[in-house]
């Protein structure tokens, strides 16, 4: 088995209930490289993954350092990728209803939805429009997360609307992370639920320019894509440390206290 599996031991993919992991960059985009982990490991073991992008920032070849690091053929696992985008709320809505029958298909253990609360921002829709359909979108999830994990991706708070749509969510979620910039400048994420810590070495690699990406996810050369080392599974060690992350913005009781527990350090190849 290779090393980057034991990643599965400490920071898990979620086997079934909604998680929310929220985190900085627009709508979590900073926390996105740990899904994007989490489905590359559930590619490589067959097994399908469904991605609904609701934040128009949907990039393939952002699965190519976790993919590679694998050992797995980007080409190949990538058809095990199945993408929904949505333009408007609407049809957001729709891709999150439709996911339940497409699922009943392609067995997929993992859904991912990307950026949930962006379109719901916009200020052409009702506010109570938006809140009806985030809870019908829930309400659907809830269901389907029975018997798959269901992932969700969202952003610190940037509006009232936006804290009382987090504040709709929250009856839905079974697991809750937050995370923030450790230390940036060497790419350390610290990432906390309610009784898990883990520090992130995201772990900036030198790439390829975009062509010999693209030629590398098209190539039906097997070893053409092939990286050098800086593509080796990332490495695992525990530390002590004492998480504390800085007040949420709406002043929820369930942020993480200061305390002696164990931090997991994990280093994820991500791409620059």
């Amino acid at each position: 088995m290779l090393p980057v599996r034991r990643t599965t031991e400490d920071l898990q993919v979620p086997s079934t209930g909604i998680t929310l992991l929220e985190g900085p960059g627009s709508f979590g985009k900073d926390v996105r490289n740990i899904v994007q982990h989490w489905t590359a490991m559930v590619l490589s073991q067959g097994d399908c993954v469904h991605w609904i992008d609701g934040g128009h920032r949907f990039d393939p070849s952002q699965f190519f350092p976790p993919i590679q690091s694998l050992n797995c053929n980007p080409e190949e696992v990538l058809r095990r990728l199945y993408i929904g985008r949505g333009f408007t709320l609407h049809q957001l809505h729709q891709l999150i209803l439709r996911v339940r029958h497409e699922v009943s298909l392609t067995k997929a253990p993992l859904i991912v939805i990307d950026g949930l609360l962006a379109m719901f921002l916009d200020q052409q829709i009702k506010q109570f429009e938006a809140r009806s359909i985030l809870r019908h979108c829930l309400a659907a999830l809830q269901k389907l997360s029975k018997h798959c994990s269901v992932v969700l991706l969202d952003g610190k708070t940037i509006s009232p609307l936006h804290q009382q749509l987090k504040c709709t969510m929250r009856p839905y979620l079974n697991k809750h992370f937050r995370a923030f910039w450790d230390d940036k400048k060497h790419a350390l994420l610290r990432l906390a639920g309610e009784n898990e810590h883990y520090l992130l070495d995201f772990n900036p690699h030198h790439t390829e320019n975009q062509q010999r990406k693209l030629d590398a996810f098209t190539t039906i050369d097997p070893n053409a894509s092939r990286s050098s080392e800086e593509d080796l599974p990332p490495t695992i060690r525990r530390v002590q440390a004492q998480p504390i992350l800085p007040e949420s913005q709406d002043g929820d009781s369930d942020r993480c206290q200061s305390s002696e527990l164990d931090a997991v350090h994990v280093r994820i190849p991500v791409q620059e």
